[in-house]
């Protein structure tokens, strides 16, 4: 429990100062830092203003030279080290029971009348040729007491998806079960999986099946969703090699546990010149919780949200002594921090969205989340 704190104004350089060189490719993570960066931390890279309290750290990471790896494909288990061997712990390490966890209900913090504001000062910048789309989000928050990673336990089980994760920061927890990628490297191979286009699940398989027809032909989300496309290509762009980036596949519909979602795979090579924490900062963060122009959409979004977004939208995952990385887009999460929970899910808003649809589409999203953290209220 060897725990250093390190401030500094330029924290993904001091980041890469503490990281050791390692060849160890067994897997695509063998040590290194693993942590989450804010939404917000893009003040870091960008010239954009705060207009809110950032109550977290932009930038978080352990540093980790030893540590269990478990392939769920094979159902192996792995002890990876560096300086020290400490794998006759392993032998007297038991199971723990999680604990019971209780909530509170969670409340609302933006009615439809609110967000239907949003949405309405949203659709004059559009009009006005500032952006293209603009990603707006409602939060909903709760008081809870116990183990969290209980409440874990019980959305994983709820909603098994790309990317789980439980983090635990201090006084800090991330909780999340996010489907969408925002950048792995392995191997200088680039890759990032934009989704956009929502939809959800039927009652019947028949239903299901209608919906993602439905969703594949409707011109307003290939539309948004092409154009997000475009923009995770030319932010790899950014740091591969020229020609090198191209959609993998385009468009498929991808079924998870409450709704389904058009995605598309973009891949390229890295330039040698760039290293994964370059590749990192070209992608941060996602257009697809932004909106585009990214920029521009960032800035409406700081004016027209009441908070800063804080770890939502961030990004959750690793940087490898080995060069590898891969980090999730912080979204169908719970942020937990001295007692108090926050479920957060945003829509995107274009010239013909429809408030109440765009409102719906934020209930859906944070559905799983709401019903793990009411299992907690009804215990």
């Amino acid at each position: 429990n060897n725990t250093t704190t390190h401030r500094t104004d330029d924290p993904f350089g001091a980041l890469q100062e503490m990281m050791r060189t390692s060849t160890y490719d067994k897997y695509r993570y063998m040590g290194g830092a693993v942590g989450i960066v804010n939404y917000d931390a893009v003040t870091l890279t960008e010239e954009l203003p705060r207009a809110h309290h950032i109550p977290q750290p932009l930038f978080e990471f352990g540093l980790y030279d030893d540590g269990i790896l478990i392939d769920n494909h094979t159902g192996e288990t792995f002890y990876f080290w560096y300086d020290t061997d400490r794998s006759h712990i392993l032998d007297n390490m038991q199971v723990q029971q999680h604990r019971r966890f209780q909530t509170t209900t969670p409340k609302p913090e933006t009615d439809i009348n609110q967000f239907t504001e949003m949405i309405n000062r949203a659709h004059r910048y559009i009009y006005d040729g500032d952006i293209f789309q603009v990603v707006l989000s409602r939060r909903f928050s709760f008081d809870i007491t116990g183990d969290p990673l209980e409440l874990y336990a019980r959305l994983r089980h709820l909603n098994p998806s790309p990317y789980m994760f439980h983090l635990k920061q201090g006084s800090r927890v991330t909780i999340g079960a996010s489907p969408e990628m925002l950048i792995r490297i392995t191997k200088n191979h680039v890759e990032t999986f934009p989704i956009a286009g929502t939809r959800p699940i039927g009652d019947t398989k028949e239903e299901t099946a209608r919906l993602a027809e439905e969703l594949k032909s409707n011109i307003k989300e290939l539309a948004e969703h092409t154009m997000l496309v475009d923009l995770g290509r030319n932010d790899i762009g950014r740091v591969c090699k020229y020609g090198t980036v191209k959609p993998i596949s385009l468009m498929e519909v991808k079924r998870f546990s409450h709704v389904q979602h058009l995605v598309t795979h973009v891949a390229g090579e890295m330039d040698t010149r760039y290293n994964m924490f370059d590749a990192f900062k070209a992608v941060f963060p996602a257009g697809t919780v932004t909106g585009a122009p990214k920029v521009r959409a960032m800035e409406i979004i700081d004016e027209l949200e009441s908070k800063s977004r804080g770890p939502y939208a961030g990004a959750v995952g690793y940087f490898s002594y080995n060069g590898c990385c891969d980090f999730a887009i912080a979204i169908r999460s719970i942020f937990i921090q001295d007692g108090k929970g926050i479920v957060q899910s945003g829509a995107g808003i274009v010239s013909d969205a429809k408030p109440a649809q765009e409102f719906a589409e934020t209930e859906k999203k944070s559905g799983a989340m709401l019903q793990a953290v009411m299992d907690g209220a009804e215990t």
